[in-house]
């Protein structure tokens, strides 16, 4: 056995081995993380990050604690060594011992404090009724899987251009946790496997022959991570509902009435890198078509910054719930100033969690970027008006959360690590928020909708704050300390 191999055989201990990255094919080249549009190191200084994670001593990694899970490193690794699932293969194994904070519950829709639960407490009737109508799972040919974040967004499907899949229209965040995607980013590959073969068990029922999904970057876990990585595989045709729209707009099936020549820039979420950054191309030439001219962010791509969102995986350890916090505060507002730099317009998103994430810390930030998904856009080039309301939703996120958060300081006992529990085969109901919970969350989302809150003072206010306060977390903890230790080293 070489020294190569003695060097990276740890793999993660949770029920059975997964081993992504093939140390067989590393070269210690570094290339991995001097490309990383996050951390940007030095090639002497990449090198030795990405030998330190082989060898198990994340103590001196950088990428074991600021990884973004943006899957830079893996579309630029010259040998296809796929070294983001390194890190992911070392967040599981120290996992596994510590546990997982409890704000990490925001993600499982199987735990009390999800954000799906959160946010139904305050969605009006009429969403509530489409969300009702999308957990029917009786089969059919054709399915449109709304993901994860979409049944944040239940609104931006009130759009006579999925009149022709609106029957299709199916999916709940407790029958299939978002594809697995945000779980995949905590290294619980074990709670993915179930996922996915959970999945695979509701598709075949349903006898899928074509599957659209509303949330592109969604649509890569099935068609890419899920068959690669776990052998989990999907016998039918799978598109992103982006790429429906662009052959209709390319056939003449959806009628450009008016361009819209706006200057636009475009955020490209982390799963758009995989299979060659289709996803990016495809949202590319429906801007175009539509009359937009695109200005890129400095990252853009395959080097594009993550929303932010992200970047609290690395810091899920217990005790560190208010630095993920933090963390994902820095990314996203690092994001949204690049994209208040290029003068553009708008913001444009293709990915629904980017769209949770962007418009949430635009308000609470106060960055006042307009923030577009493409198929509103869409919708304005055919004389439509969108429902547009991400602003307002965004405060509802952000009542969930601060009753979530409140919990952590106030409760020892909330603030304890867990495991994932095991994925059934079968469907179990949306973990909901207790009475209480629903109370405060009403509470803060009454408060923080109310002219109180909703002036330019008091806005203007929040975000200076907010801003001061990750400006001192960067240069103590974050981004900022980095580059300083990079030039003291």
């Amino acid at each position: 056995m070489n020294e190569k191999k003695e060097r990276g055989t740890g793999s993660i201990k949770n029920k059975k081995d997964f081993r992504f990255f093939d140390v067989e094919k590393c070269d210690d080249c570094g290339i991995c993380f001097s490309t990383c549009p996050v951390m940007e190191l030095p090639e002497e200084y990449a090198k030795k990050d990405i030998m330190a994670l082989i060898q198990g001593d994340v103590e001196s990694s950088q990428a074991y604690d600021r990884c973004n899970t943006c899957h830079t490193c893996d579309v630029v690794c010259p040998q296809n060594a796929d070294p983001y699932e390194l890190i992911l293969e070392r967040w599981g194994e120290k996992r596994m011992e510590t546990g997982i904070p409890h704000i990490a519950v925001t993600v499982f829709p199987n735990e009390p404090g999800n954000y799906w639960g959160s946010i139904k407490a305050l969605m009006p009737k009429e969403e509530l009724e489409m969300i009702d109508r999308w957990a029917d799972l009786h089969p059919r040919k054709e399915v449109v899987l709304t993901g994860f974040y979409s049944n944040i967004f239940p609104y931006l499907t009130q759009t006579k251009l999925l009149d022709d899949l609106r029957p299709a229209i199916a999916g709940s965040p407790e029958a299939f946790f978002g594809c697995a995607g945000d779980i995949y980013k905590t290294g619980a590959f074990d709670v993915v496997e179930q996922m996915g073969k959970r999945m695979q068990k509701i598709f075949s029922e349903m006898g899928v022959e074509k599957m659209y999904c509303l949330m592109s970057a969604e649509s890569m876990m099935p068609r890419e991570v899920l068959p690669k990585r776990f052998g989990i595989n999907f016998d039918f045709e799978i598109q992103s509902i982006e790429e429906w729209l662009l052959e209709r707009i390319r056939s003449g099936k959806i009628e450009i009435k008016k361009k819209l020549d706006m200057k636009v820039t475009l955020q490209d979420g982390c799963l758009s890198k995989l299979k060659g950054g289709i996803e990016q191309d495809i949202n590319r030439e429906i801007l175009q078509r539509i009359g937009c001219e695109i200005i890129e962010m400095e990252h853009n791509h395959e080097k594009a910054l993550c929303c932010g969102y992200g970047a609290s995986a690395s810091k899920l350890w217990p005790g560190m719930d208010l630095f993920a916090v933090l963390y994902l505060m820095e990314s996203s507002l690092r994001r949204l100033k690049e994209a208040e730099a290029t003068g553009a317009d708008a913001l444009v998103v293709y990915c629904h969690g980017c769209l949770f994430m962007l418009s949430m810390m635009n308000e609470f930030l106060n960055i006042k970027i307009p923030i577009y998904h493409v198929t509103e856009l869409v919708q304005m080039a055919i004389g439509e008006e969108p429902v547009h309301k991400h602003a307002y939703r965004a405060w509802d996120v952000i009542a969930g959360v601060t009753n979530l958060l409140l919990k952590c300081v106030l409760s020892p006992s909330y603030r304890a690590p867990f495991q994932p529990k095991p994925v059934s085969e079968e469907v179990e109901p949306l973990a909901k928020p207790s009475e209480d919970d629903i109370r405060m969350i009403e509470a803060f989302a009454k408060l923080y909708h109310s002219p109180i809150v909703q002036n330019f003072v008091t806005k203007a206010l929040i975000g200076a704050a907010s801003r001061a306060i990750v400006a001192v977390y960067s240069n103590v903890w974050g981004r900022s300390y980095y580059e300083r230790k990079l030039k003291r080293d």
